[in-house]
């Protein structure tokens, strides 16, 4: 039963710090980025005044601003912001039959005079009171002049000159590099320019790998020792001797030099360059092109707006980056001359201005006639073609992490193979750990997944080009028993530890307790011998055996009161003599 509950445990334990280790990387991946997302809060601009007012106006300054305020305390401030705008264009978002695709394709009909009546039936279904809008007759007195200057409200101006922060500007200059390996040895092709960066990184990073083979190479020369110390308190599972292993592998691997954490080294420098081309893959507008946060922000609020609202109405299937849209618009040849009308910014011809040259600069995503800047799922056919993308990835991961597993020291090999758990809990990492990074490729653009894919391939690559020429040492069984013979010979020098509480039974020994020695101060180990002193003395008194068959000890008798000793060898003499 215990035996049953430790394998339940070992299992349950590696595979949630497995999932959390993903969960953790897969939510640094999918939130992070500092640019490349859409405008997601509603403001009021500036106080409606009366120098806001025309003839024209059918609301006072007072009401019209009263009505600002109840719009962005509504927890549907973005939508009602998006509705405004469609039916200050002559859509009403909030029909039953609206379809935005009829908008696109021109079969819908925009009516700009029902304006005041669209805005209605926008607050009604926000549940925002209209009868201040509404004269005793039930009459709307809003007119489409309020429904323009309470668009206005919410309208943002973007500054187009911002300058980059420190973090932003130091992934733009990598970012201007990568652009580089995309355009020259790149010939244009995004998807050759991510391959080359792979190998940049890969080359850079084989310095690391040597030193990382070395110290595998000085870990598995101590495979042997650690064996031979394990293997010597086999069988004992309590708290006390697993910390007593733990603490001599630990000072074998300090006696020789050997750090267990220095093979992390290449994981802490290789993570920032992945965050960096992860940023630079799904956010070319900033970090490749060089447009602050401001300008890439409403750059995807225009391409994400419904077309009734003035927007491109792209359905995107990331919420972050700038990478799908680029794709599209390269692929569609959509236009974005509509952002300098786009109703949401209050400068949108401005911002028009400054992504001209921007939008020249965008690379080709293609590979093979598919779309790697999209998204894989099942919102559109060029989605659903790249659902081999998370296919491949499983397959290749699992691949490589078993190719490098194959040419790496594994630590705790020997012990995996014979303890259950232990295996039953790698197989499942193993599957696990390719299944989550292939759920990964899900949420991120399709060339994300490219390039984790064929980074993978070159890391097998790198470590088995690495095991061949600086192979692992291998030990025969005759090695290990050298090393428990060595180790059984150190042991005998040392004196004799017995635990003065534990019973005086030869054959027994304690698994608990033998070793408690060690864990003693100097006090107590002054005290345990002074009190084995005193025991020691105390022994050397003779005892005496009263008529009760009790013994008084510390009571000298004479010569003559000594009980006579009986010997069946001599019980004539005996009877001689008396």
């Amino acid at each position: 039963m215990k035996r049953n509950a430790r394998f339940t445990k070992k299992i349950l334990t590696r595979v949630i710090m497995g999932l959390l280790l993903l969960a953790m990387l897969g939510g640094v991946l999918t939130s992070c980025g500092r640019g490349g997302s859409k405008i997601t809060t509603v403001t009021k601009g500036y106080v409606i005044g009366e120098n806001m007012l025309t003839e024209a106006n059918g609301l006072s300054h007072t009401q019209l601003d009263k009505l600002a305020d109840d719009i962005v305390a509504s927890k549907n401030a973005l939508a009602i912001r998006t509705q405004l705008v469609a039916a200050m264009r002559g859509f009403d978002m909030t029909a039953e039959d609206f379809d935005d695709a009829k908008v696109k394709s021109g079969e819908l009909v925009a009516h700009p005079e029902n304006a005041p009546a669209i805005v209605m039936s926008v607050l009604q279904r926000n549940d925002i009171a209209t009868s201040p809008y509404r004269n005793a007759a039930g009459e709307i007195i809003m007119t489409a002049a309020d429904v323009e200057t309470l668009v206005k409200v919410f309208q943002t101006n973007v500054d187009v000159d911002a300058k980059l922060g420190t973090i932003d500007q130091i992934l733009h200059w990598i970012g201007l590099g990568f652009e580089w390996l995309i355009n020259v040895p790149g010939f244009g092709s995004f998807i050759l320019g991510t391959v080359y960066f792979g190998i940049a990184l890969e080359i850079l990073m084989i310095p690391l790998a040597i030193n990382q083979q070395k110290n595998s190479r000085k870990q598995a020369k101590l495979r042997p020792r650690e064996m031979a110390i394990r293997n010597r308190y086999k069988g004992r599972n309590d708290q006390a001797t697993q910390q007593k292993v733990t603490r001599e592998i630990q000072e074998l691997y300090t006696k020789e030099g050997y750090s267990p954490m220095s093979g992390c080294l290449p994981l802490l420098i290789t993570l920032p360059f992945l965050m960096f081309l992860y940023y630079i893959v799904i956010d070319p507008l900033t970090y490749m092109m060089g447009a602050p946060a401001g300008l890439t922000s409403a750059f995807l609020t225009f391409a994400d707006a419904p077309v009734a609202a003035g927007g491109l109405g792209l359905s995107l299937g990331s919420t972050r980056g700038t990478i799908e849209v680029l794709s599209l618009i390269r692929e569609g040849g959509i236009s974005i001359d509509g952002l300098a009308d786009f109703a949401y910014l209050a400068n949108g011809s401005e911002c028009l201005a400054a992504l001209d040259g921007m939008v020249d600069r965008i690379p080709d995503f293609n590979l093979f006639g598919l779309n790697m800047g999209l998204t894989p799922g099942f919102g559109s056919k060029a989605q659903l073609l790249l659902i081999f993308m998370p296919v491949l990835t499983f397959v290749i991961y699992w691949g490589s992490g078993k190719i490098t597993r194959r040419f790496s020291f594994q630590p705790m090999q020997n012990d995996a193979q014979k303890d259950p758990a232990q295996g039953c809990s790698n197989g499942m990492m193993n599957i696990m750990m390719p299944a989550m990074s292939a759920w990964f490729t899900f949420m991120v653009p399709a060339a994300v997944g490219l390039y984790w894919v064929f980074k993978s391939i070159l890391s097998t690559v790198k470590t088995i080009i690495v095991a061949k020429v600086m192979p692992l040492p291998t030990f025969s069984e005759e090695d290990y028993k050298a090393a428990e013979r060595e180790l059984a010979g150190k042991d005998k020098n040392k004196p004799i530890k017995r635990d003065p509480h534990a019973p005086r039974n030869p054959n027994v020994r304690s698994l608990h307790h033998i070793d408690d020695e060690d864990y003693e101060s100097p006090a107590e180990r002054e005290a345990r011998l002074a009190a084995r002193k005193r025991d020691y003395v105390e022994d050397e008194t003779p005892a005496v055996k009263t008529a009760d068959n009790a013994y008084s000890e510390g009571v000298t008798l004479k010569e003559d009161d000594r009980p006579a000793r009986k010997d069946n060898n001599n019980e004539g003499d005996s009877d001689s003599e008396s």
